[in-house]
């Protein structure tokens, strides 16, 4: 039995929960515990709320944790402050995730319900694949990438760390996202994006600062 608990208690925290618990339905040797978040959650969750980053790094026994942010540098940020040896990080994927091949899965990385994965593709370790979001053949997610819901990313495309893609978004084959990069909701990406810039609208042009 593995004991697992959940880093982020918002929305995506509580979707998270979701796939654990469908999991569990299925067999799945999980034991949840609970919440971590950096706010106290005391009041909303009651026993549930299992404290900050401090009571982890404290925590006696070993603990699987699952990360519930959207966001992949605070996902980055958060990996960066857990120093507990008796903590790992779990993929967790959901059951209703469609996979077509075999696929190499980082560690912490979540794969949501209705995601589709062809072929040859990589995911780094933090990553995340939103709701029904589509990732086609040779596709490569960096480490912290995050893919939102119903985005859809053809073939040979290539996310670097902490790259994001948000929801409804479009990228064409062989384009390459740089580091820390953001495609807006419903933007289409048609060619490269440097690291560090955000890109809004069809086809999608770099916001200016």
């Amino acid at each position: 039995m593995t004991e697992i608990a959940i880093y982020g208690a918002g929305g995506f925290g509580r979707e998270v929960n979701l796939i654990i618990q469908q999991l569990i339905k299925k067999g799945h040797p999980y034991h949840f515990l609970g919440f971590f978040d950096d706010e106290d959650k005391t009041l909303e969750l009651g026993n549930s709320y299992l404290g900050n980053t401090e009571k982890l790094n404290n925590w006696k026994t070993p603990i699987s944790i699952a990360l519930g942010i959207g966001s992949g540098k605070i996902r980055k940020k958060i990996v960066e402050r857990i120093t507990n040896p008796q903590v790992d990080f779990s993929k967790v994927i959901s059951p209703y995730a469609f996979f077509n091949d075999i696929i190499s899965i980082g560690k912490g990385s979540i794969i949501c319900a209705g995601a589709n994965l062809t072929t040859n593709i990589v995911i780094g370790d933090f990553a995340v694949v939103n709701l029904n979001a589509t990732i086609g053949h040779d596709t490569r997610l960096g480490d912290y990438s995050s893919v939102m819901p119903g985005a859809n990313l053809a073939g040979n495309v290539n996310l670097k760390e902490c790259a994001y893609v948000g929801s409804g978004a479009s990228i064409l084959n062989g384009i390459v996202m740089g580091e820390n990069s953001v495609l807006g909701s419903g933007g289409v990406l048609i060619k490269n994006l440097e690291a560090n810039r955000i890109a809004i609208g069809v086809p999608a042009k770099i916001l200016e600062k």
